[in-house]
């Protein structure tokens, strides 16, 4: 029987807030109120941060999700992008990614060139939490809510082995 371990707040639900807010305005500040931005929500850890960013921004913001995957049964990413859904139709759309998460940078990388090679007109990406130390590839995310260091993050989204994603804060699991 495994028992639960211990999760250390690294950011609190007020640390996530503002650091969503603070993502707003500069997506808004980017983007504008009137021509459409298709938002494109990875499920299921970016569910948490497109929900709490969406509500922040106009109208001209339209949500969809997808399903990607590149880690397999680890906690490491292959850096293989396998879509779950069918690839949205971007054709010359601005667009904008949402996840939990750039850790290697890998999966975003992937669909990022997966969208500008399917024609999106612009290709951004958004996530709730940046940890650049890990980053083993050129992609950076053009805003990140909030930046940490090493360790496996839970809450808000990311998980281990499908728990703590509902988690309120993002905490780091201890041993």
């Amino acid at each position: 029987m495994n028992a639960e371990k211990q999760v250390r707040v690294v950011f609190s639900a007020e640390d996530i807030r503002r650091g969503v807010e603070r993502v707003a305005r500069e997506v808004q500040a980017l983007f504008g109120t009137r021509d459409e931005v298709l938002v494109l929500a990875v499920l299921n850890g970016g569910l948490w941060f497109a929900a709490d960013l969406l509500r922040l921004l106009p109208a001209n913001f339209r949500l969809e999700t997808m399903r990607v995957s590149s880690y397999g049964a680890g906690r490491e990413s292959c850096g293989t992008l396998k879509w779950l859904t069918p690839m949205p139709q971007v054709q010359g759309r601005r667009v904008l990614v949402l996840d939990d998460l750039a850790d290697t940078g890998l999966t975003l990388r992937e669909i990022c060139r997966n969208l500008a090679y399917a024609g999106a007109a612009e290709v951004k990406c958004a996530v709730a939490v940046d940890k650049a130390g890990r980053r083993n590839c050129d992609l950076a995310p053009d805003f990140a809510a909030l930046h940490t260091g090493p360790g496996y993050l839970v809450g808000y989204g990311m998980d281990a082995d499908g728990k703590y994603r509902n988690l309120p804060c993002i905490g780091v699991l201890e041993d």
